[in-house]
């Protein structure tokens, strides 16, 4: 058998080979991606502390709101006790009162929007949470079938490889680096038939000079339109 017959067969191999390492990566890719947990998780965080925020927010206007109450009832008491006869004091009571008056009014107009808030975020933060859930449900089911299949495509490669090498070996170094170097170079399509005269790589007819090189030649023949190396018919 000739170098072009078989490193037909090797490109043949390489195509299974190359197929199945796509295989393998993808499953690997899909395994470290956990079913895209990780961004599951992230989300899900974000949205409980977004949620403890908004609560503290309105736990903090409603806190604010009963101080101020305190504070205004306070002022309202000495202003109408009728214990303070000083004209200037008396004005710097009703000055801090009427301030007090409008913190306060400010702060309840923000408590129902605030509290609107903290209800949103606690329905956003339940369902990034059930998204979660069902997505760590899905994967628990799916990973050990992932594995498994790692495991045999990964053991595929390992004898598919070792059959490589082994056709591999009969073949002279020059033309195993020709062909390699094609195979990069022409889309994993190194070795081609020729059929009718006609290259079936470029579909070029031959010159009746090249289809006599490719029955008598010892070596490899090249096509003169794509490089690639001619199996003649």
């Amino acid at each position: 058998m000739n170098s072009a017959r078989i490193l037909l067969e090797l490109q043949a191999t390489d195509k299974e080979l190359a197929t199945l390492r796509l295989k393998y990566h993808k499953v690997s890719s899909n395994l470290k991606s956990e079913g895209g947990l990780p961004s599951l998780r992230e989300h899900a965080e974000k949205a409980r502390i977004g949620e403890l925020e908004a609560r503290l927010e309105s736990a903090k206007l409603e806190s604010e709101s009963a101080l101020l109450r305190e504070r205004l009832a306070a002022l309202e008491e000495r202003l109408y006790s009728g214990a303070i006869t000083n004209v200037r004091e008396l004005t710097a009571i009703e000055t801090e009162h009427a301030s007090a008056k409008r913190e306060l009014s400010q702060i309840e107009e923000a408590i129902d929007p605030s509290q609107l808030a903290a209800e949103e975020a606690r329905e956003a933060r339940e369902v990034r949470q059930a998204e979660l859930e069902d997505a760590e449900r899905s994967w628990s089911k799916s990973e050990l079938q992932l594995r498994r299949e790692q495991r045999r495509l990964g053991l595929q490669c390992m004898a598919m490889d070792k059959e490589r090498q082994a056709a591999a070996s009969s073949i002279p170094a020059e033309d195993l680096s020709l062909y390699n170097s094609l195979l990069v170079r022409k889309g994993g399509i190194a070795v081609v038939r020729v059929e009718r005269g006609v290259c079936q790589g470029c579909r070029v007819k031959l010159p009746l000079r090249e289809l006599s090189r490719i029955r008598t030649a010892r070596g490899l023949v090249s096509c003169s339109s794509c490089s690639r190396i001619l199996l003649g018919e």
